[in-house]
């Protein structure tokens, strides 16, 4: 069997605590989600690694499309996630994802603060001034 082009492998999702390992994953994983956007093992993959690294912007991102894919379903989900890297987010996005947990989070919705890393987010729909 002929194997894929290197930019078409998936990474080994075992391997988590190698950073550059880990790096390749996120990138995967976030293109693969904006594909298959109802992957929930790969979101919380998604969100568990950008933890690991640190990166708070990359967590945010994964946690708001989580939010976007279960909208006002698996609050268990969403709180397990939020509880379990809110240290490493700043308090406007635990505040944001907080009040969104019953809810969710509409794809079209205005994220504040903005989640530059989310996948699935279509961001503000409209006119952002009044029509006259």
């Amino acid at each position: 069997m002929e194997r894929p082009e290197p930019a078409f492998q998936q990474p080994d999702s075992n391997i988590l605590h190698l950073r550059g390992e880990a790096g390749r994953l996120l990138a995967h994983l976030e293109m693969h989600l904006a594909r298959q956007p109802d992957d929930l093992t790969s979101h919380t993959r998604r969100i568990l690694i950008a933890w690991q690294l640190g990166d708070g912007d990359a967590t945010y991102g994964a946690l708001v499309d989580l939010f976007i894919v279960l909208a006002e379903r698996g609050v268990g989900l969403k709180s397990a996630m939020l509880s379990q890297t809110a240290l490493q987010l700043d308090p406007p996005q635990r505040r944001f994802l907080a009040s969104h947990l019953a809810s969710g989070v509409r794809a079209d919705e205005n994220v504040q603060p903005p989640a530059s890393r989310s996948v699935l987010t279509r961001g503000l729909v409209g006119m952002t001034t009044p029509a006259l």
